[in-house]
C-alpha cells in the first residue's frame, strides 16, 4: 500500500524521518528502503503534471512542500 499523489513542474515533497524510530522500524526502512513511481505524466490547465505512487515504511512521513509553511 502506498501514497498517490500529484506534483506541477517545481512543486515537491519533503520525506522526513522520525527522531523516534525504533531500530526495527529503521531496520525496515533499510531494508525495504523507499520506492518513488512515475505514474503518468500529463499536461493539465497548460502546465504539466506528474502522477507519483509512493511506497514507504509507516515511520517515513511525506509532506506536499507548500504545507510546510502551515504548520
Amino acid at each position: 500500500m502506498g501514497l498517490t499523489l500529484t506534483r506541477r513542474e517545481g512543486e515537491e515533497l519533503e520525506l522526513t524521518f522520525s527522531e523516534n524510530m525504533s531500530v526495527a522500524e529503521l531496520d525496515a526502512l533499510l531494508r525495504d528502503g523507499i520506492t518513488i513511481s512515475v505514474r503518468r505524466i500529463h499536461e493539465q490547465h497548460g502546465s504539466l503534471q506528474a502522477k507519483l505512487h509512493i511506497t514507504a515504511p509507516r515511520s517515513v512521513t511525506i509532506v506536499r512542500s507548500e504545507l510546510l509553511g502551515e504548520q
